[in-house]
């Protein structure tokens, strides 16, 4: 896609404290795939500090069904389960991120994208809509 906003933007609405959301439809059609979340980036010292996955339609691998949640900035701190790892999406609800009490959730340096990935074990589902949610908090400005 090309044209005016066609290319995400780290987003920081300039006020301490508020928090943003960055929300992303996660389709079973990516099956197996690494996904950049194509809502926003977050900012370079960015926390993130809650989010989760909110499952609208079960996934429908025939094996297991599991989503992992992370970031690539473009250096060697890319990780793509930092948030949440092999979070089970083959039931309707809401599943928190897992992973934001870990260490891989750090602060990056630089904008990073959010990514996701759906893994269906034998890479023939045949349904599943979910909406991915990431809350953040940027630091004040100098």
């Amino acid at each position: 896609m090309t044209g005016l906003n066609s290319t995400p933007t780290a987003r920081d609405m300039g006020y301490q404290g508020v928090v943003h959301t960055l929300v992303q439809r996660i389709t079973y059609a990516q099956e197996n795939t690494i996904v950049d979340v194509t809502a926003g980036k977050l900012p370079a010292g960015a926390s993130v500090i809650g989010g989760g996955v909110h499952v609208v339609t079960a996934f429908a691998d025939t094996g297991t069904d599991t989503l992992d949640v992370g970031f690539r900035d473009g250096s060697s701190t890319d990780d793509p389960d930092a948030y949440a790892t092999l979070l089970t999406v083959s039931a309707v609800g809401y599943i928190a991120l897992d992973e934001l009490a870990a260490t891989t959730n750090i602060r990056q340096t630089k904008d990073a994208i959010v990514t996701w990935r759906y893994n269906g074990q034998n890479n023939d589902a045949a349904a599943g809509e979910a909406y991915l949610i990431i809350n953040y908090v940027v630091p004040s400005s100098p």
